[in-house]
């Protein structure tokens, strides 16, 4: 699993983690009924406290994203497949906040960015909103 921590942005390895992974599962890069890897393995994948992974996982539960099956493992949930275009522009609101921020904090410009983003969209095979 692909995560990548911003030491410079100024917020928490805890909360950089939770967007990550839900934005992942609101986009469906993980799939309802797929699995996690578990505390132990993903804090040493990622070389964070396994009290953080731990806690991300509880707070991806509390909001009904992900499910603990006993003895199995943290899976998530089916009911993810269907989340509407306002929670998901919700979901990914708190990514543009940081690219903005970012993208300010190094005096680049919109047209930049943007420039940037599409070149993104078009190396995924995905422009067909732009």
């Amino acid at each position: 699993m692909f995560i990548q921590f911003n030491p410079n942005s100024g917020m928490p390895i805890y909360r950089q983690l939770f967007l990550q992974l839900r934005q992942r599962i609101a986009s469906g890069q993980l799939a309802p009924d797929e699995q996690l890897p578990s505390v132990r393995d993903l804090s040493a994948q990622l070389k964070i406290n396994p009290i953080t992974v731990a806690k991300v996982f509880q707070h991806l539960e509390s909001e009904g994203l992900v499910e603990t099956r006993r003895g199995l493992g943290t899976f998530v949930t089916r009911g993810n497949a269907t989340r509407s275009l306002t929670e998901k522009r919700k979901l990914i609101s708190t990514a543009i906040d940081q690219v903005v921020a970012e993208a300010q904090h190094l005096q680049l410009g919109e047209a930049e960015v943007l420039k940037l983003i599409r070149r993104r969209f078009d190396e995924s095979g995905d422009n067909s909103n732009l």
